[in-house]
């Protein structure tokens, strides 16, 4: 026996199709599943948009704010080739940043203002806001005379 429904009005019809196809065929936890599959993606995109860049820069040590001798803040006179100029850039120095002096392990307290530099940073945003990180910094005095003024 086929079931029955009320459709339009109270008409009786072979509501079959309807079983298949009508409001109520998607039970509660297979739409929970539907909407996951769905929604998922587009979180993972997101973090893939907020995923840290690093990026390599060249410039001068304009100031160092040493918290300890390898904790602080630097910050970078460098040429943007995008922009066509002249930046400054400040970024964070942790215990974990590489810091490497003619090619010897340094600390931030071996760093110099006006030396010239090379070096990653990691860029990411947290709550909004924009954190930049130093991963490494490398400074070759033999080849720069020093200062690189």
């Amino acid at each position: 026996m086929k079931p029955e429904c009320y459709i339009n009005g109270g008409r009786r019809k072979d509501c079959s199709m309807l079983s298949r196809f009508g409001k109520n065929t998607v039970s509660l936890p297979l739409q929970a599943l539907i909407i996951a599959v769905l929604v998922l993606p587009i979180s993972s995109c997101a973090e893939k948009e907020s995923a840290p860049e690093l990026i390599t820069l060249e410039g001068k040590i304009e100031k160092i704010e040493r918290t300890t001798d390898k904790t602080g803040k630097v910050t970078v006179v460098y040429y943007n080739e995008r922009q066509k100029r002249e930046m400054t850039g400040s970024g964070s120095v942790t215990a974990e940043t590489e810091i490497m002096i003619d090619g010897a392990v340094g600390t931030l307290a071996d760093l110099r203002e006006g030396e010239r530099v090379r070096g990653e940073v990691r860029v990411e945003k947290k709550s909004g806001k924009k954190l930049q990180t130093i991963v490494k910094i490398v400074a070759d005095r033999a080849k720069t005379g020093g200062t690189g003024s």
